[in-house]
């Protein structure tokens, strides 16, 4: 059976690049990540540490920032890395999610 675990933020601003960096940095201090491989355009491997993509919803768009987990997050872990991001993006409002196995 294929599991999935994660953590991720969305918010409703898109972030720098380096908030990026800074935000798989906290994450990586905490929990071990996998690297993902995707493929480019010359159909080359390319590592990838953060899936970033757009939804939407009723108030408009929603920017989302994954990291794919080797294990499932627990709860203590989850509060180190949201106190963390809290003093990172203090001035901006978003959520923090992680996958639960139940």
């Amino acid at each position: 059976m294929f599991t999935k675990h994660f953590v991720r933020i969305v918010t409703r601003e898109e972030l720098e690049d380096n908030d990026v960096i800074e935000y798989f940095d906290i994450v990586q201090e905490v929990v071990a990540t996998k690297l993902l491989i995707a493929y480019d355009d010359g159909k080359e491997k390319v590592g990838i540490d953060v899936i970033s993509y757009t939804d939407e919803d009723d108030q408009g768009a929603l920017y989302i920032y994954e990291i794919v987990l080797d294990e499932e997050i627990t709860p203590e872990e989850g509060d180190e890395i949201a106190e963390e991001l809290f003093d990172l993006f203090d001035e901006m409002q978003f959520s923090f999610e992680a996958s639960v196995e139940i």
